[in-house]
């Protein structure tokens, strides 16, 4: 198409004349967005888009429980900096990399392990573009590397779903709407869909490190436990005016009582 003018009216628009043979001669007003590239450029974008689409054709369907699992893990590592992953309808699932020897090291991998894929893409500022299966190679590798920040996470998203199955969800409305609350068979059917997911991260970060996990989370809960009798006890000897014997009590202690409630574990 041919651009006749630009509109001086909201919402935009340009006025074209349709150049092909089977509408040759109409003109008609459309929004800039339509107006993708010059025509000496079609062929590129043309080629642009269908790698796109192919960037993102191998990703899962949203509910699938690897798709889910690899958010867990991306929400989990520190990665912010990094890398992302894309959420839209158009690049699902798609590893958009940051900077790509930075994300390497942070995998303790090669930049091959993040480039090698033929649909892999990297871009003259060392950021790339990586399919599905880089994704999922990169979220399997944070589960073993972050380990104790993932099954953290799985555990918040358990206990929230067990919270969830008693008393039930509610969604606060967006300015005058009424917010929703959800019943507890309701989020117990979801978090049964949600559910295949944690448990496949799980798997990623090990049998050993799940069992790590859990013995630092009854250590941490008994660490907690014995702080809050030391903080009863000291204040105890404080109120007896044995100022002295409580702080000697508390300095043996090593941690400071403040610490203890910061040391719980997430629940």
């Amino acid at each position: 198409m041919e651009v006749l003018r630009l509109g001086s009216k909201r919402p935009p628009r340009v006025k074209v004349r349709f150049t092909g043979d089977e509408e040759e001669g109409r003109e008609a007003w459309v929004p800039p967005s339509e107006l993708r590239v010059p025509w000496e450029r079609a062929d590129r974008w043309l080629a642009e888009e269908r790698r796109r689409e192919e960037l993102a054709a191998a990703t899962p369907l949203r509910d699938a429980p690897e798709r889910r699992a690899v958010d867990i893990v991306f929400d989990a590592c520190p990665w912010d900096e990094l890398a992302s992953v894309g959420f839209s309808r158009h690049d699902d699932g798609v590893l958009y990399i940051h900077d790509v020897t930075a994300f390497a090291e942070a995998l303790e991998e090669s930049t091959e392990f993040l480039t090698g894929d033929p649909l892999a893409a990297v871009h003259d500022d060392g950021s790339a573009e990586a399919p599905w299966p880089v994704t999922l190679a990169c979220a399997r590798k944070g589960a073993t590397l972050h380990a104790e920040q993932v099954m953290a996470e799985v555990e918040r998203e358990d206990q929230r779903a067990r919270k969830e199955a008693i008393y039930g969800s509610y969604t606060p409305g967006r300015g005058k709407r009424e917010g929703h609350h959800f019943s507890p068979e309701v989020c117990a059917q979801v978090d049964r869909e949600f559910k295949p997911a944690r448990d496949l991260v799980r798997q990623w970060c090990g049998t050993q490190a799940g069992e790590a996990y859990a013995e630092l989370r009854v250590l941490r809960a008994e660490v907690v436990r014995l702080g809050r009798i030391v903080e009863q006890a000291v204040g105890m000897l404080r109120q007896a005016g044995r100022e002295k014997g409580a702080t000697k009590l508390e300095a043996q202690f090593e941690i400071p009582v403040a610490e203890f409630r910061r040391m719980q574990p997430p629940g």
